[in-house]
């Protein structure tokens, strides 16, 4: 079977085939309405019985044909001078494209995208579902490559010495030090208690072989109980020792965020790193985490607020910029052009404006005719 090898209509023509259809039936309905009041009016003048009844015909003809000029006027003179005539306040359309350029965009950004319509849209917007959609529709080796140039550029955009001076002073605040430090020496005390043997024979092992076995291992035990001794003293806040430490990791920042030769030995660190394999190791285990993420719902929560605030300020922010796109995509445009995409729009329907004016025209003739007839008796 033979197909049709032309193209499929476009939304445009079939929307520009339907207002020549409309535009012939509201052409027709006129024309009707002059036809019938001519053979009305020459009926009556011809068949003088006849011209009472014809009277109704001619009244209804008359009215519908007075209609659907006015409608005819009023729809064409939207786009165009009608017949080409000059007549004031006509082509209105064309006639005030800066004026319905700048009213449209002012209405689109300030009256349509109003602040209650942008939530209701960003209420449906789910963030965390979408980005496992995303990264499973990259393929893995641009994904992985995408993830390599994040990294390094990353790394590369900031001096590597003030942001880690930076993050150092962040972290060690006084409470999270005491809590990290209590923290450290629980687990060292832990780790000393069971695995005290080990220890011990691990001492012993290492000794010179001079003295007796029992000797090494009561003086490997000695060892460990005052090492268990010095853990327990630095559970206490006061203790001296972790003021020095302190003192050490505020010498540590300073010279991180201030030391030139600090900040030189860590670019070195930095350029060998993003020369390193390190950093194709660390997208493949980005790529091997992100593939099989699923967030929590308190995670996906706060990551769906957080964008959802963002995509909101920013929609808002950029409303004057889309009211001015709109006045100017307007204003761009050439007259012909305007009136063809409005025509295109709206002109089918105001084909029946034409129809129904003409109809309700000769309605109302009818309504003045049996008037005037039952006044006159």
């Amino acid at each position: 079977m033979q197909t049709d090898p032309s193209p499929a209509p476009s939304s445009a023509d079939a929307r520009r085939a339907g207002l020549d259809r409309m535009r012939r039936i509201a052409g027709a309905v006129l024309a009707a309405m002059g036809l019938l009041f001519l053979l009305a009016a020459a009926g009556g003048r011809l068949w003088p019985s006849a011209a009472r009844a014809l009277g109704w015909v001619q009244a209804f003809a008359e009215a519908g044909l007075a209609g659907g000029l006015a409608d005819w006027f009023a729809v064409t003179a939207l786009f165009r001078r009608p017949l080409g005539l000059p007549i004031p306040h006509t082509a209105i359309i064309p006639q005030n494209r800066d004026r319905i350029g700048r009213a449209l965009g002012d209405f689109i950004g300030g009256q349509l995208v109003t602040e209650g319509l942008v939530d209701r849209a960003l209420e449906r917007l789910d963030a965390a579902a979408l980005i496992p959609e995303l990264i499973t529709g990259i393929p893995r080796p641009e994904l992985e490559a995408l993830l390599r140039r994040a990294v390094r550029d990353g790394l590369a955009s900031a001096p590597l010495a003030p942001a880690a001076g930076a993050a150092l002073a962040g972290f060690w605040t006084p409470a999270r030090s005491r809590v990290l430090i209590r923290r450290a020496v629980r687990l060292l005390a832990r780790t000393l208690d069971s695995r005290h043997d080990v220890l011990r024979d691990t001492l012993v092992s290492h000794g010179g072989g001079w003295t007796p076995k029992f000797v090494d291992r009561m003086l490997a035990d000695r060892v460990l109980g005052a090492l268990a001794g010095v853990l327990k003293e630095l559970e206490a806040a006061d203790h001296p020792w972790r003021g020095a430490l302190d003192q050490t990791v505020h010498r540590i920042i300073a010279r991180l965020t201030s030391d030139p030769q600090m900040a030189a030995e860590a670019e070195g660190w930095k350029a060998a790193l993003l020369q390193d394999e390190t950093v194709a190791s660390l997208a493949r285990g980005l790529a091997d985490r992100l593939a099989a993420l699923q967030l929590a719902p308190e995670a996906a929560a706060t990551l769906n607020q957080a964008v959802r605030a963002g995509l909101r300020a920013r929609i808002l922010d950029a409303r004057p910029t889309l009211a001015r796109l709109v006045s100017e995509r307007i204003n761009d445009w050439d007259e012909a052009t305007l009136v063809t995409e409005l025509e295109l729009q709206a002109g089918r329907d105001l084909q029946y404006i034409r129809i129904n004016g003409a109809l309700v025209g000769g309605m109302a003739g009818l309504a003045i005719h049996a008037a005037v007839v039952l006044i006159g008796g």
